[in-house]
């Protein structure tokens, strides 16, 4: 629209300045009128300060995309440091994860600490949750499950987000759901909806205590409830990380965590 303006305007530029000459060329006389020279001197003055005006237009514009793209790089550089991180984190745990079999857990098994955190997690999530029996995982389960994940490797957030959504679905009590839960969460986390990264996390907690990732999910609970400005819950959280598994690389990180919070 800018760009279009200039050139009509340095198009309306060109007959003013064209103008006395042509009519020098008509007329047969060396000097136009002083009314109407001091007519076209101002009309070009005019024109002259328009430009001037879309011209700053166009180089405030450029700044803003400039700081855009800047905002955009920064942002997925950003992601991609926190997917590696992830991934480093659980690959360790990944062999292990498969012949991982659980039997059923008593609604006690549960931390006691989750009690005292309902207040927050009822603001978060209505969804009624509890441990179940987990069954070894199958072959198309685990296809489903790599393919998802590898996904994340890919930085395809979106797709990933709907392929673990879909695994959860058609696999809801295999030994690498929990897995999926968190990963969804943290998809979830990653485009910037943290309510319902909050469900996930706490679906790993819920319906699959003693699970590896369960301290991931705790700790990712405390950021999820600091983003929302629930800052008690999340010094709770991240300090249940903190005193249950306090050997963990997750507990160092709940205790950089928390000394950073105000």
């Amino acid at each position: 629209m800018i760009v279009n303006k200039l050139i009509s305007r340095s198009f309306a530029v060109g007959l003013f300045l064209t103008a006395p000459l042509a009519m020098a060329a008509n007329q047969q006389v060396g000097t136009l009128p002083a009314h109407a020279a001091a007519e076209l001197l101002s009309q070009l003055d005019s024109l002259q300060s328009e430009v001037r005006d879309l011209r700053g237009q166009l180089e405030q514009q450029g700044h803003e995309l400039s700081q855009m793209k800047a905002q955009q790089r920064d942002r997925y550089i950003d992601l991609d440091k926190r997917i590696s991180l992830l991934m480093s984190a659980s690959a360790a745990r990944q062999n292990n994860q498969v012949s991982q079999t659980n039997t059923s857990v008593a609604p006690a098994a549960i931390p006691a600490t989750l009690d005292a955190k309902k207040e927050s997690l009822d603001s978060i999530s209505s969804v009624q949750l509890a441990p179940i029996a987990l069954t070894p995982v199958s072959p198309q389960a685990r296809s489903a499950y790599d393919d998802a994940y590898s996904l994340i490797r890919s930085k395809q957030f979106e797709t990933a987000e709907v392929a673990f959504t879909e695994f959860v679905k058609d696999y809801p009590d295999n030994t690498l759901t929990g897995n999926g839960y968190y990963w969804l969460g943290e998809l979830k986390l990653v485009l910037g909806k943290p309510k319902e990264a909050a469900q996930a996390f706490t679906t790993v907690i819920k319906k699959f205590p003693g699970h590896s990732k369960e301290p991931d999910a705790l700790y990712k609970l405390g950021i999820v409830n600091d983003q929302l400005g629930n800052a008690s819950a999340s010094k709770s959280y991240l300090q249940d990380v903190i005193s249950r598994f306090p050997e963990s690389k997750t507990a160092k990180l709940a205790t950089s965590y928390l000394s950073g919070m105000k």
